[in-house]
This record gives C-alpha cells, structure tokens and sequence, in this order.
C-alpha cells in the first residue's frame, strides 16, 4: 500500500558534509503549451517552463512498494493514452528537514524529470543526468531546476530520485541486492536514459553522469559498478568522491570520533544491521516478508532518528555483484570506467558543517583554546599536536569578518582552524588523491570553488565567515531555495558572471569531453605532475588562477597523520 507524508520544512538543518541542496518546489509553472513525447513506456505530456520544455515525474521503474519493497528496481508499467508530466512525483522517503516546504514523500518515488531547449535539435543533444546529494538519506531531484543549464548549453538535463536511507541500504543475510538498492536505482535511471534519451531530443551515447555530495560519492561508485558500464560517457564529481570521508564531529555529538568513516560499509555490516533490526521489530519467523509489511513510520519515522538503538543504513555496501571491490580501493587499482573526469571541491567545504557546529541553536559549541585543544586530541590523539601546528587558529585571523568582537576573536578562529582541518581531511586531499588516480588513465579536469562571498546556504552565526562552504557552488549551476529561513539565493552581477562561466564549463565538457569554452578562461588538464587545478571565483581577473590544491591544503599532513 502506497503512503505519502506531507512533510515541512525545519528551520534548522543538521550539518552533515554529504548533505543535500534544497531547491525550487516540487511543482513546476502550469503548461503554456502541449508538449508530447513518447517513451517505450507510454506518451507523456509536459510543459513549457520559460525556454525549455520540461517533462515532471516520469517512472522510470515501478513504484517499489509492497512485495517490492527491498528488491532490485523493475520495469515500470506501460500506460495507454497520455501520461502528464506536469508536476514533479514524490520526494523518496527521508529526513524532511532538507526538502522544500511541502513537498510529498512517499516509497513510490523512482521517477526523474527532464528539461530541454524549446527549440528544436539541430542535431542530437548531449544528455546530463544528475544525481542529488543528503548523506544517501534524504533529498530529492526535484529540488534542481536546470533550466539556464540546458538552454545556455544546449543540452538535456535529467534529474532522478532514489531510494534512501532505510529503503534504498537496507541489508539482510541472503537477500538479494542488500546494501545497494539505491545505486541500483540510479542504474535503472541511467537504463531509461539509453532507451528514452531520442524522445527528448538527446543523445544516449553522450550521456554526462554528475552529481553533487553523496550524489557525487554515488557517481563515482558508478564509475566502478560493472552493472552500470556503458551507461554514461563521462562523469563529473562534485564535492565528494570515492575516497570522501564522514566529519569527526557532528552537532550534538559527544565527542569527535577518533577513526575515519568512509561512506562504503562492508555487505557483512549492513546486512547484520538488518538482522538487528528484523529481531527489535519482533520480525523474528520470516522476517523479510515481517518487514515488508513494515509501516514506514516504524522504518523511518522521527523515532527512529532519536532511537540510538536503531539501526542506520546510509552506507552502500560493498562485496557486491553491484559494488564488487570497495570504490575508493577500485579507484586507486585503476578497476573503473575509462572516462573522461570533472572532479572538484569547493574551498572551505568544512565550514558547512562547522557553522552548525557554532551555531548557539545547533551544535552549541564555543572553540575557546581549551576546547580546541580536547577536540583536536579527542580527534587525531597522538598526532593531535602536529594537526594543531599545521592549524594554529592564530592564523586564521585574516578571515575574521570586520563585526568580530575582540572577545569572540579567539573563539572564531578556532573554529575556522576546525573547519580547516575538515575541509582537508575529509574532502579537498581525499579529491586530489581520486583525481591523481584518475588522471592517470583518463583525461581528468580538476576545479575548485573558490567564491567566499558565495551566499551561505543555511544561516551562521553573524560573527562566523561562511565562505565557499559546502553546497554553496550549486546556485551557480541551478536555480534553487535554500532551506527556511534563507530562502532563494541571489547572486550579484559578479557572482551572475561566473555562473554562465560555469555552466560554459559543465556543458562544453558535455559536449566535448573537455571544459574549453569561449565564454571562459583556459582550463587544462589535470596530472599529478602537473596537479592545476582551475580556481572559479569572482576576482575579475583575465583568467581564474590556478593553484596546486595540495600545498594549499596541506595535504601532506594528511597523508602521515590518521
């Protein structure tokens, strides 16, 4: 049985490095004209969405509900007649605090939308189909409007749902598929791509796979599935790869963890977690047909966000037919998709999470010297002195907002040192050290974002520099809303300036294997010998600079410490 939740939007979000981006509502403007198209499921109609024409919440697979609960995404049923498309479907079911205000969830959720140019294809058009972030938990595709996107590159632009959390992770002993669901999911997507991409005008031997946080974790693990080769053409990957790693500390938590968390967890420790949740819902005597029937509120519900004891699965497990070999090892052995790579960051990625972290109504905590020092020991124990000389919070004092009281000085930049630290260790060397690996055996293009003025995506406190956080690149290539209370992102005519830069980039490496447009400045190729990487920002310089990411990350720190 189908059930749908109305969710709302929470005023405050959880920092989580591989959290989603939230964007415009669900349900696009009404139809200004009949737009047809027939797919090899049926015809759908759609709309006219200013000077593109998109088609909203097509299945791309049937709803996986009921006996399809936990199994491997199916053909969707056939339709006679004409389908609208006219309204996005249903988020999948997840946290609500990261979607937009009132948006619909619901198990039956594999649909993807589709935006193209209103005009007419010289030619067929190159196909970008991009995969959401939210930790592998929450979000939706819908939240992306891609519409500067196709029209200013001419290209097709896809966005899908996917099983999450719960649903999309789930693991048990012997059941087919456990831990991976929602990669295969994508995979289906990808599927409907190459069977469906004529009907809209595109391309299905240039199909582009990107994707941004987990979404980005999740293309990577693409690029060494072998279920899914042959799918896709290129890949971009951004703010996360396969070598990304988890925040040592969380709002609310204790204390950091001393160990890096990867997002890949072993089949055997997904699949008990599902055996551990199977005995504290009683489903003891055929247990997978017990959990079927499952109420989702008994899965997902808030109670089992506050439930220490319950069960998380937000990890894709590996040692799979679908992810055989850990991604990040995959990657480092050469074992993926020869294709040509994006792959980038975003300058203070950390402080996305940080933010939170300071936030008096959040994380609530003060980086006083002392407390800098118990959480820098808490964190990396023995080589805890050598991170704090590499990060001596003194030396953040140029990035203080001119408003800093000198009592909150100190404070302020321990916790930009912290955010440091996290944008290093967890994101920008993990990147590079893909990129390397990568750029070995494929072309491979390296970016950072690097706008500090960029608007924050969620609020910080007033003394606190948001910078180029976390999600803050993605008003740049889509419109959308961030979460309640900030609202919609306003860019300034610089910020509007690297935005068509950008989107140059992104669809000319669509079209041509590479990011060479005369719209913006030179970017070359990537290698570990020649490691320039392409600084996006708003200096108006003739050409974006470029740098080695590694020296300015300090990423040989991370390469002996743990």
């Amino acid at each position: 049985m189908k059930k749908r939740l109305k969710v709302t939007l929470a005023p405050a979000v959880l920092g989580l490095v591989l959290a989603t981006a939230c964007g415009t509502a669900s349900a696009m403007p009404a139809a200004q004209q009949d737009v047809l198209a027939k797919t090899d499921a049926g015809t759908v109609r759609g709309i006219t969405h200013g000077q593109t024409r998109q088609y909203l919440g097509v299945p791309y697979a049937a709803p996986p509900v009921g006996a399809l609960r936990w199994k491997s995404p199916q053909p969707s049923r056939p339709w006679k007649g004409v389908r609208n498309a006219t309204a996005s479907g249903p988020a999948c079911v997840g946290p609500s605090y990261n979607l937009p205000a009132g948006t619909s969830v619901s198990e039956d959720c594999l649909t993807v939308n589709v935006t193209t140019p209103a005009s007419a294809p010289a030619r067929p058009r190159p196909v970008m189909v991009f995969v959401h972030g939210g930790d592998f938990t929450s979000g939706t595709g819908s939240a992306f409007d891609p519409s500067e996107m196709a029209t200013r590159g001419d290209v097709v632009v896809v966005t899908l749902n996917y099983r999450l959390g719960i649903f999309g992770f789930f693991g048990f002993p012997g059941l087919p598929g456990s831990g991976d669901f929602g990669l295969q999911d994508q995979q289906a997507a990808l599927r409907w791509v190459q069977r469906n991409a004529h009907a809209f005008g595109g391309d299905k031997a240039n199909v582009t796979l990107f994707g941004q946080s987990a979404g980005s974790a999740g293309v990577c693990a693409q690029l060494t599935s072998p279920a899914a080769r042959g799918t896709f053409s290129k890949v971009i990957l951004q703010s996360a790869s396969c070598g990304t790693l988890q925040p040592r500390l969380y709002p609310g938590a204790p204390a950091p963890t001393p160990q890096n968390v990867s997002p890949w967890a072993p089949l055997k420790t997904v699949t008990a977690r599902g055996a551990t949740l199977a005995s504290k819902l009683g489903c003891t005597t055929d247990a997978m047909a017990c959990l079927r029937k499952a109420p989702v509120d008994a899965l997902a519900g808030p109670g089992t966000m506050t439930d220490p004891t319950f069960p998380s699965f937000g990890s894709p497990a590996y040692g799979t037919p679908t992810l055989p070999t850990n991604p990040e090892q995959a990657i480092k052995r050469g074992r993926f998709a020869k294709v040509p790579a994006m792959i980038g960051s975003t300058r203070d990625e950390g402080r996305f999470v940080t933010a939170s972290i300071v936030n008096p109504a959040i994380g609530k905590v003060t980086f006083t010297p002392d407390v800098f020092t118990k959480l820098t020991d808490a964190a990396y124990g023995p080589d805890a002195p050598a991170v704090r000389r590499a990060y001596r919070p003194s030396t953040y004092e140029k990035d203080l907002l001119p408003n800093t009281p000198p009592t909150d000085r100190p404070n302020v930049e321990g916790a930009l040192a912290w955010a440091a630290i996290e944008t290093d260790r967890a994101s920008v060397c993990p990147i590079l050290g893909d990129a390397n690996a990568l750029s070995r055996r494929v072309p491979t293009y390296v970016y950072e974002f690097a706008d500090r003025t960029a608007p924050t995506w969620i609020p910080v406190p007033a003394t606190f520099p948001g910078g180029a956080a976390h999600l803050t690149d993605l008003p740049y290539l889509f419109a959308t809303t961030r979460p309640a209370p900030s609202g919609p992102a306003k860019l300034t005519p610089a910020q509007q300036h690297l935005s068509a830069q950008m989107i140059a980039y992104w669809t000319s490496f669509a079209h041509t294997s590479a990011p060479k447009t005369t719209a913006a400045p030179t970017w070359p190729r990537y290698s570990a010998k020649t490691p320039r990487v392409q600084n996006l920002t708003t200096n108006g310089a003739a050409r974006m600079p470029l740098t080695n990411n590694a020296t300015a990350h300090k990423c040989t720190v991370w390469s002996t410490t743990h």
